[in-house]
């Protein structure tokens, strides 16, 4: 890939979100480039899973563009977001893959159809290779001995790690993460910051929203601190960390410095 538009997995421009008379997102633009991790932190009630909601079409923009890889999914016309078609929308969601902080596993299937579900009845993936790839995936994801237990029979930080392996089943050019963490404690939580830390060493792009500072510094490219519907300050983690505003500062405490 060139430099310049090829080169970037994702470009928001001017994104707005309104929930009657609460403006929830003001005006964000970034753009996220192949192989880039960018994380993205701020107090709750920011807009940071909002900001998520409308990158990955869950919820729509009110106003701004939305583009994957060239491809634009939406733009700005006369003050509004306007859609492409349906079928275009279909194509597009295909780059793009989600893990929820509350897993969204279906409970009656097993942890093998939990990931091959989406590939064979969305991509109409061959039912044989989508086992496959699925089968690999949680080798990967070290839930190789799991695939025939369902949900309930898995720990927190394995239901998580399965929510992964069913977004990576889709193959998708770039993943968000909304608080991935966020359900689990603490001994659960470092699995899963493993798993994300070697799909970051693999080059996966990624958005990372999430509460883990340290695990921020360590692993993005690129940092966002959003506030208030706005992106306040955005920089890489030395920049973040070292030089931040009176805001971010007050924000990230002590790893400050």
């Amino acid at each position: 890939m060139s430099d310049g538009a090829q080169d970037k997995v994702l470009e928001i421009n001017h994104m707005k979100k309104v929930f009657g008379d609460l403006v929830v997102l003001k005006d964000i633009s970034l753009s996220v480039k192949k192989g880039e991790v960018v994380s993205v932190i701020g107090p709750s009630g920011s807009g940071k899973s909002t900001l998520l909601r409308c990158a990955t079409m869950l919820e729509r923009m009110d106003g701004g563009d939305l583009i994957y890889l060239g491809e634009t999914a939406a733009c700005e016309k006369d003050g509004k977001s306007v859609y492409v078609s349906k079928p275009e929308l279909k194509r597009i969601r295909k780059y793009f893959g989600l893990v929820f902080q509350n897993f969204n596993l279906f409970p009656h299937y097993t942890v093998l159809k939990n990931v091959i579900d989406a590939p064979v009845s969305v991509d109409k993936v061959p039912k044989r290779e989508a086992k496959e790839r699925a089968v690999e995936l949680l080798r990967q994801l070290g839930l190789e001995d799991k695939m025939d237990v369902y949900p309930y029979q898995l720990s927190g930080g394995q239901q998580q790690r399965v929510s992964i392996a069913r977004a990576l089943a889709l193959q998708p050019q770039i993943l968000f993460f909304d608080e991935p963490t966020s359900a689990l404690d603490p001994e659960l939580t470092g699995e899963v910051l493993k798993v994300i830390r070697d799909l970051a060493r693999q080059h996966m792009t990624m958005i990372i929203v999430t509460h883990e500072m340290q695990f921020a510094r360590e692993l993005s490219d690129r940092i966002i601190f959003m506030e208030q519907g706005v992106i306040q300050q955005q920089g890489t983690p030395e920049e973040i960390f070292t030089a931040p505003n009176a805001r971010v500062k007050e924000f990230i405490g002590k790893f400050a410095g």
